[in-house]
């Protein structure tokens, strides 16, 4: 059952509209901050998930669409320091000072070519899955919301 937008209702109500995605974003960023208890570092984490992991998406069909199947570095995009802070909007150097403190956490690692990534086992984790839950929960109770609203229509 896909969803689609009422563009009419869209308009009449659009600071409902608004303002449930404001929620959302929110309540996202939420979930992951209590991970790390920074914004800052829950925004790089995010950062080298989509970096090094978004090619994935097109080969989920094969071994790797679970995050239980650990996934080769050498199937991953590279990730860095530069290409986190352009895609963060920190600077540099805090993204550096961010990802030191998240290599000493044991969350990231840094490769042999200098490059980030998840250190072993972390996606792994129960605490990965059940904040992939929270994430899919927060979600799903925006889109009931806007369903409610008459914003969003199941087709």
């Amino acid at each position: 059952m896909p969803l689609t937008i009422d563009d009419r209702q869209t308009q009449e109500k659009s600071r409902v509209a608004g303002l449930r995605l404001v929620l959302l974003s929110l309540r996202l960023m939420e979930n992951w901050k209590h991970s790390v208890d920074d914004y800052d570092r829950a925004m790089i984490l995010i950062s080298v998930a989509a970096i090094s992991a978004e090619r994935l998406l097109r080969s989920m069909d094969g071994p790797y669409g679970a995050l239980s199947e650990v996934v080769p570095p050498e199937r991953l995009a590279k990730c860095n320091v530069s290409s986190i802070a352009s895609a963060t909007g920190l600077n540099r150097e805090t993204t550096r000072r961010k990802v030191e403190s998240l290599i000493a956490e044991g969350l990231l690692v840094r490769m042999d070519d200098g490059s980030l990534t998840f250190t072993p086992g972390v996606m792994q984790r129960d605490s990965t899955f059940a904040l992939m839950r929270k994430q899919l929960e927060t979600i799903v109770k925006t889109a009931n919301d806007l369903i409610r609203d008459d914003i969003l229509k199941v087709v």
